[in-house]
């Protein structure tokens, strides 16, 4: 702003009045005069270059102040802009960690249905293998199995007692 504004200033007529008057006088040689209308337009041409440089300046304040006011305005509007977007990426952020953690727990959880399904299917192969329940379904199933053994050898164990302990209910082969 310094530099567009120029530091000549114009000149008032009043002033432009009174150079030509101090000319006129020194023209006819009235040189006294002259010099008292020369002083007079000398501390109006002060006068008047001192209002001229006060209000360059004011306009110069003027303008930096609004210039500032213009950077404040945009500087401000830049950080509410930024400011969202940087939530919107939070946000965003935070949904696919919520993501990426459910998937963790879902996968975690499938690995160790399968590990146990693994576990189970082994414990009953050793199971069967040594011919021993390591389980309590490892004995149960021993349990059904006997039952069934005994079942088609000849009747339960319960039937067995009681066939003993009564004779005429025993079929002869006679």
């Amino acid at each position: 702003m310094e530099n567009t504004l120029p530091m000549t200033f114009k000149l008032s007529a009043e002033l432009l009045n009174l150079k030509k008057i101090q000319a006129n006088l020194a023209k006819q040689k009235q040189y006294q005069d002259a010099h008292a209308v020369q002083q007079q337009a000398n501390e109006m041409e002060n006068a008047e270059r001192e209002a001229y440089m006060q209000a360059r300046h004011r306009k110069i304040l003027a303008a930096e102040a609004k210039l500032l006011s213009k950077q404040q305005n945009e500087m401000n509007a830049l950080q509410k802009k930024c400011e969202g977007r940087m939530a919107e990426r939070l946000k965003v952020r935070e949904t696919d960690h919520n993501k990426l953690l459910q998937r963790y727990q879902n996968q975690k959880k499938e690995v160790e249905n399968q590990q146990n399904l693994e576990r189970i299917k082994l414990e009953r192969q050793y199971a069967v293998k040594n011919n021993r329940p390591s389980t309590a379904t490892g004995r149960s199933q021993m349990k059904g199995s006997m039952m069934m053994s005994s079942s088609k050898m000849g009747g339960s164990r319960v039937g067995n007692k009681q066939n003993a302990r009564n004779p005429a209910s025993k079929p002869s082969y006679q």
